[in-house]
């Protein structure tokens, strides 16, 4: 009977993993900062121009969410 020896955790594995989480934080910050940029700056926009509706924070919202799709998607493509 083989005895089994416990596996001890690879520095490549270990590396491997860091730079995925290292990768997936950034992208949690690039989204942040698209979202909260294109919003102030569509708010600030109607703010500027005293727009009743919030025309340009809307839209600078949906741009944002569109950004951060091509983002995420960029990212799904390269891995595979």
């Amino acid at each position: 009977m083989e005895h089994d020896k416990p596996q001890i955790p690879n520095r490549f594995n270990r590396k491997q993993s860091l730079n995925k989480y290292a990768k997936y934080s950034s992208l949690a910050f690039q989204m942040i900062a698209v979202f909260v940029g294109f919003s102030l700056g569509g708010d600030w926009i109607d703010k500027n121009y005293q727009f009743k509706f919030p025309y340009f924070t809307l839209l600078g919202v949906l741009f944002a969410l569109v950004s951060v799709f091509y983002l995420l998607f960029k990212l799904i493509k390269e891995e595979n």
